[in-house]
C-alpha cells in the first residue's frame, strides 16, 4: 500500500508553523535572559536557625522552613526573616560583594552582567534565635524574675512544646541575660 505524498501547500503551511514555533521560543529565551542580566545568575545559598523548623521569609515572600538550601540572585540584596512561635524573629541579609574573579584584569561584558564578578554574602547564614522568655528588664527582684523565666522554659517543655536542646537553650539565654545585668 503505497501513502498519499505530501503536498507543496501542506510542506509550506508545515515549515511556517516549524518557523514561528521558532520564533517565539527565541522570544522566551530572550525574555528569560532579561532577568539574568537585571538581578544575576543563581548562586546557591544555605540558611540554618537555632532551633530549627523556623519559617523562612525572603523579600516578605514565604519560602519554606530551616534548614534549606535555595538559589538566589546574586546582583541584589535579599532580606530574610526568620520566624518561630516562642522566638523573637531574626532579620538577616544577603548581599552582593565582589569575589575573586573581580580582580582580574580582562572581564568580560556578558561575565559582569550576569553577576559573575559578585557572590552573595554569607554563603552559609546562621541565626540563633531569642526565646520571647528571656525578659527585656530584671525588675524589681533579679532573682525571682530569672526563676519565674526558667519556670516558663520547664512548664513548656513539660508541655511538648519544645525539645530538651531547645529547654536548655533558653535556659542559657536567660541566665546571660541575668549575668550581663550584674
Amino acid at each position: 500500500m503505497k501513502l498519499p505524498s505530501p503536498s507543496k501547500k501542506s510542506l509550506v503551511c508545515f515549515s511556517s508553523l516549524t518557523f514561528s514555533s521558532l520564533l517565539v521560543l527565541i522570544g522566551l529565551a530572550g525574555l528569560s535572559g532579561c532577568a539574568s542580566l537585571e538581578r544575576g545568575v543563581p548562586q546557591e545559598v544555605t540558611i540554618l536557625s537555632f532551633p530549627t523548623e523556623a519559617s523562612v521569609y525572603i523579600n516578605g515572600d514565604a519560602m519554606g522552613i530551616t534548614p534549606m538550601q535555595l538559589k538566589l540572585p546574586r546582583k541584589v540584596n535579599h532580606e530574610i526573616r526568620l520566624e518561630k512561635r516562642g522566638y523573637n524573629s531574626a532579620v538577616k541579609y544577603f548581599a552582593p560583594v565582589p569575589n575573586a574573579k573581580a580582580e582580574n584584569f580582562i572581564r568580560f561584558g556578558l561575565s559582569r552582567d550576569l553577576g559573575y564578578y559578585v557572590d552573595l554574602e554569607p554563603g552559609t547564614m546562621k541565626a540563633q534565635l531569642r526565646s520571647d522568655l528571656v525578659p527585656s528588664s530584671t525588675g524589681a527582684d533579679p532573682f525571682e524574675r530569672m526563676a519565674q523565666q526558667a519556670l516558663l522554659a520547664d512548664a513548656r517543655l513539660e508541655a511538648g512544646e519544645i525539645t530538651a536542646l531547645e529547654h536548655k537553650f533558653i535556659i542559657e539565654q536567660i541566665i546571660e541575660f541575668f549575668e550581663k545585668q550584674f
